[in-house]
């Protein structure tokens, strides 16, 4: 399995469609749908809707996710949108500034 980085010194605007693991440590602004996992580290800024299978943040983002199986939000995380997943886990320390769908998984 595959896994693409889009470093810390990357800044993307537009459409981020693919079908392998992605992490992001840089900037993306614009939407996101990928058919497997997405991981927000710690330097990743995110400005747009996320569409894909499970979403790990350590960063910030602001737009609406879209989760097929669980997001995850760690401690020192920034979230602000709308999310949607079966499942969900937000860390104490984590911020979180949205509405909240669980569909049935």
């Amino acid at each position: 399995m595959a896994i693409g980085v889009i470093g810390r010194g990357i800044f993307i605007r537009g459409e981020l469609v693919g079908e392998e693991d992605l992490i992001i440590e840089g900037t993306v602004e614009g939407t996101i749908s990928m058919q497997r996992s997405l991981t927000i580290e710690t330097d990743g800024k995110i400005k747009a809707d996320i569409e894909t299978e499970d979403i790990v943040i350590r960063g910030e983002i602001e737009g609406n996710l879209n989760a097929r199986n669980k997001i995850t939000i760690h401690e020192g995380a920034k979230v602000i949108g709308d999310m949607s997943a079966p499942r969900l886990e937000i860390e104490d320390g984590a911020y979180y500034k949205g509405i909240i769908t669980m569909p049935a998984p």
